[in-house]
């Protein structure tokens, strides 16, 4: 199997196991919801980086994002118990806005579409 296609699987299966230990495992109600977007694991699967969105407007972000890494440890801890690697990455997570500033690109092309709209009546 090629590097670049175990680096994939093993990114998505990362990304896959703290998808479900964030919403099944941690009981931490100022991690509101959380949805993992992407797992950067390096190749020499010592560290990863986990991008996440976090839905919930009042959520302060910075704070949710410190819960995650403060929690990291554990997270790792179960993931090891689920996931055979020859390392287990250190994790760290990083807040990620992509699709916040996609719902912000939408609403614009809505507001031109409307525009647009009322010029042609």
């Amino acid at each position: 199997m090629p590097a670049s296609e175990r680096m994939h699987k093993i990114n998505s299966l990362i990304k896959q196991e703290v998808g479900y230990i964030l919403q099944h495992d941690i009981k931490d109600k100022r991690i509101g919801f959380v949805t993992v977007l992407r797992a950067e694991i390096s190749r020499d699967l010592r560290n990863g980086k986990i991008y996440v969105s976090i839905l919930d407007d009042s959520a302060n972000k910075k704070a949710v994002i410190n819960v995650l890494n403060q929690s990291a440890g554990y997270i790792q801890h179960l993931i090891g118990s689920r996931v055979r690697l020859r390392y287990l990455p250190k994790l760290r997570f990083y807040y990620d806005d992509v699709i916040e500033h996609s719902i912000h690109i939408q609403q614009i092309l809505d507001e031109i579409k409307k525009k647009d709209e009322h010029k042609s009546d």
